[in-house]
């Protein structure tokens, strides 16, 4: 099933977010953002096969930042 809204990923960039953004960007069509701050456990190289990929957009930063969360959904419609 191929959905057509772009999703936004908090975490992405750690072990099982990279997993998830990976796979989605392999069966699905539609864009996904990546918010992550980048603390102990993200990891930029887990994305980096699909940091060309125009569906694919990392921003670094807390989930706790809500003006920044807001933004990022905002931006999703």
């Amino acid at each position: 099933m191929f959905l057509n809204v772009p999703i936004l990923v908090t975490g992405g960039a750690g072990f099982i977010g990279s997993a998830f953004v990976l796979q989605w960007l392999t069966e699905q069509r539609t864009a996904v953002t990546v918010l992550d701050k980048l603390t102990y456990a993200g990891n930029l190289e887990n994305l980096a096969s699909v940091a060309q990929d125009p569906r694919y957009r990392f921003v670094r930063g807390d989930i706790v930042d809500s003006a920044l969360v807001r933004r990022l959904l905002d931006e999703q419609h």
